[in-house]
């Protein structure tokens, strides 16, 4: 709406150009306050709609970077559980490996056995580690290609949501609002200069 400092000053500057002019003039300055105050409206209407498209799109954009986050962390935070899983998962094996080692050269030791056959088991349980160790250390880097593969695409997203809310553009919301106050002022002009050569 008009702000009421504006439709009193148009009413006023209508009001003094009413007397000057007789019946016909009071009239056409009745028509241009009316005009004036149409264009007043026109004007801080469509910078209150600029004004709430932009913060439409201030509030889409920080709602988007929010769920960006949100989805990162929650996605560092699985893989960062992976990585500690994995890790304890293989301490354990190196655990059992070793027990088990430990275990086969008492049983050698008390049976009198030693030698090849003794280091060939020995070679077959570090084998088993190894093998075991490996499948994990390419699962968790498959998790971590996937990871990065995750944050590209929650990237992707955001972009694509901020991008969905435009904010107005100034120069058209300048023009929206200048328009109609130029309008109003090359009316008011041209009719007081019509009525400024009537009475000369």
């Amino acid at each position: 709406m008009c702000e009421p400092t504006t439709l009193a000053a148009l009413a006023s500057a209508a009001g003094a150009f009413a007397p000057a002019v007789g019946a016909a003039g009071a009239a056409s300055g009745a028509s241009l306050a009316i005009s004036g105050a149409s264009a007043a409206v026109t004007a801080a209407s469509a910078l209150a709609g600029a004004n709430a498209q932009n913060r439409a799109a201030a509030q889409n954009s920080q709602s988007a970077l929010d769920a960006y986050f949100l989805k990162t962390q929650q996605s560092n935070l699985r893989m960062r559980q992976e990585a500690t899983q994995t890790a304890t998962q293989q301490r354990d094996n190196q655990l059992k490996t070793m027990q088990a080692k430990g275990t086969a050269i008492a049983a050698a030791a008390g049976a009198g056995v030693s030698g090849v056959n003794v280091d060939q088991l020995m070679n077959d349980f570090e084998r088993s580690e190894g093998m075991l160790a490996s499948r994990m250390d390419r699962k968790l880097s498959d998790v971590a290609a996937q990871n990065q593969a995750n944050q590209l695409a929650f990237q992707s997203e955001a972009v694509g949501r901020m991008n969905s809310v435009q904010g107005a553009n100034p120069l058209l919301t300048l023009a929206s609002v200048a328009t109609p106050l130029a309008s109003f002022g090359i009316d008011y002009y041209d009719t007081k200069a019509r009525y400024a050569a009537i009475d000369n």
